[in-house]
């Protein structure tokens, strides 16, 4: 994805079995490194995590980022700031079921 000399990158799910280019099962966001633009579906992300998806470092750390940049500011009227700190550290966190075996199943 992407021009020449002008990256940008997609997010997906994908089969362990599949080849790393091949066909993914669901694209779960995108990041362009020229402009920062960071765009991700985290339900979607949670949904594939709690079926035994396992995310890569570098997803791992696009997601940590994309909780950063979306964390409510402690000055926010509705003090949520807990629950975005709780959504960032599930989707990172790995299910203790989960080896490197498991696949998603759908």
């Amino acid at each position: 994805m992407g021009l020449r000399n002008r990256p940008a990158y997609r997010v997906v799910v994908i089969d362990s079995r599949k080849a790393r280019d091949g066909e993914y099962l669901e694209s779960v966001g995108h990041y362009d490194p020229r402009t920062k633009l960071l765009e991700l579906k985290t339900e979607r992300i949670g949904h594939w995590v709690s079926k035994g998806a396992q995310a890569s470092d570098t997803v791992g750390r696009l997601i940590s980022r994309y909780a950063r940049q979306h964390a409510p500011t402690t000055e926010a009227a509705n003090g949520d700031t807990a629950a975005a700190t709780t959504v960032s550290t599930e989707l990172l966190s790995t299910p203790e079921s989960a080896t490197a075996t498991d696949t998603p199943k759908e």
